[in-house]
């Protein structure tokens, strides 16, 4: 036989919502109100709902609500039953099948400090893709299937994967203008890059060599550069903003610090390293919308700046 004139035997999903906070409550009236119904309501919601099921879910006792055996065995059965269709309801309210979705895996100090003021103008040109941020903490775990575009620091270039530079990486000795002030006084009023050795230095645990590099690319000789030791950038740089001490930035991730004032650059000039920032995605992927276009966009702002 056809199922298309077959007619489900479920009572209604009202009478079911005031069964269910009933018996949270074993309360009509504070059913009711937490339904934004009448006591009434809720009454007459629950005796249809006996009826449909010819039996009693409830025992009133004066003012007591008792549920009934027959009550609580529908209450374990039923609430299971809510709990999924609520669920299938606000998966559906947030599904974004109308766009399509570009996953990005950063670099977790790159994503936060100059990714995230670009990626607001983007989304904002493109609404149509719905942007999704991973940190790359390890990039030997980098699962192609999910990701669509990689950027990260160079040079690992990953077997067939697509990389385009993003930027030759330049680094800057950077401070707090309150760590100038604390170790000049408030007369000192010119910096020069041989001052550096005034200050406390702050360090990334993974870049021995970027103060004996810096001091070598600005002309002065190497020498002790004792101080604090972090394990990531983010770290460095919320030191060197909290006057910890100099930091040895890549401007990249120091621009916005500078732009707003938390840093300062008054030691010489930016040096140029031997590395780059890359945008990388997996050759297979590399006609896909979101990836094409993305990779235009961040390249064509990488060189209008």
């Amino acid at each position: 036989m056809s199922n298309v004139w077959m007619r489900r035997y479920i009572p209604s999903s009202t009478a079911l919502k005031c069964f269910e906070a009933s018996v949270r409550h074993l309360s009509f009236t504070k059913a009711a109100e937490e339904l934004y119904l009448t006591q009434s309501a809720v009454s007459r919601q629950i005796r249809n709902l006996e009826e449909f099921l010819a039996r009693d879910l409830f025992i009133r006792l004066n003012k007591r609500l008792v549920l009934t055996g027959s009550g609580a065995a529908y209450y374990k059965e039923v609430v299971p039953l809510l709990d999924g269709m609520e669920s299938a309801c606000l998966r559906m309210l947030h599904r974004e099948d109308e766009k399509i979705t570009l996953t990005i895996s950063s670099l977790p100090t790159l994503a936060s400090y100059w990714l995230m003021p670009r990626l607001a103008e983007f989304q904002a040109e493109h609404p149509q893709f719905q942007v999704k941020v991973q940190s790359l903490d390890d990039a030997a775990k980098i699962d192609p299937d999910n990701i669509d575009i990689i950027l990260h620091y160079g040079g690992d270039h990953w077997p067939r994967a697509v990389s385009h530079q993003l930027i030759r990486e330049q680094v800057v000795a950077v401070c707090s203008p309150e760590l100038l002030t604390r170790i000049g006084g408030e007369e000192h009023k010119e910096w020069h890059v041989e001052d550096v050795t005034l200050f406390p230095f702050l360090h990334l645990s993974s870049r021995i060599n970027a103060w004996p590099d810096w001091m070598v690319a600005q002309g002065l000789e190497s020498g002790s550069f004792s101080g604090a030791s972090f394990a990531h950038f983010h770290m460095v740089l919320e030191a060197a903003k909290n006057g910890m001490g100099i930091a040895i930035l890549p401007s990249i991730l120091a621009e916005r610090s500078l732009q707003t004032g938390d840093l300062v650059a008054p030691f010489g000039e930016q040096v140029t390293t031997p590395h780059e920032y890359l945008l990388s995605y997996p050759a297979d992927k590399a006609d896909l919308e979101q990836v094409m276009i993305f990779r235009d966009w961040l390249l064509a702002k990488m060189k209008a700046s």
